[in-house]
């Protein structure tokens, strides 16, 4: 008899890394391109209706002007995750911190953010197992820092106040 061959998988290996924080970067860019034409496109849909200021769809109108506001904040928030993690390859705890250190928090939240990238991860386009694997696990640090950071950085609650929660 012959001896049975054991497979080992020892997980992605550092190539494998590289392609899989370029293909999740890829796939940010792209999680922000659709919202930013998203945006636009109310944008530009909103702009091409004149509205009495006293009418009911006056507030309407300028709920959707901020939607359209807090949408291009959010794609701008993906396409600076993406650059930092092209940054800091290899080192994702980095490119979360760095990233956190240069979002404004008013308009954003860390909920959408980690959200789009989770989604992010789900699609990159590639047949590259070991790099899909990879851009999941950076996918999955970098929201686990992204996320500490984020609550590092933001004051605590004031009693008595609602703080957006």
């Amino acid at each position: 008899m012959e001896e049975e061959e054991i497979f080992t998988f020892t997980g992605p290996s550092a190539q494998d890394f590289a392609h899989g924080t370029a293909i999740l970067a890829s796939a940010l860019v792209r999680e922000a391109e659709s919202l930013a034409c998203a945006a636009a496109g109310l944008r530009a849909t909103l702009d091409l209706f004149t509205i009495d200021g006293f009418s009911p769809e006056a507030e309407d109108r300028r709920v959707m002007r901020e939607g359209t506001r807090e949408g291009a904040a959010l794609a701008g928030a993906l396409l600076l995750a993406a650059r930092q993690l092209l940054r800091f390859t290899g080192d994702p705890a980095r490119a979360a911190h760095e990233t956190v250190g240069r979002l404004p928090r008013g308009s954003l939240s860390v909920g959408e953010v980690v959200g789009h990238l989770r989604a992010a991860a789900l699609a990159p386009v590639t047949d590259d197992g070991a790099a899909r694997i990879a851009a999941a696990t950076i996918a999955e640090t970098f929201a686990e820092e992204f996320d500490a950071a984020w609550r590092k950085a933001t004051p605590p609650a004031v009693k008595g106040t609602n703080n957006g929660l």
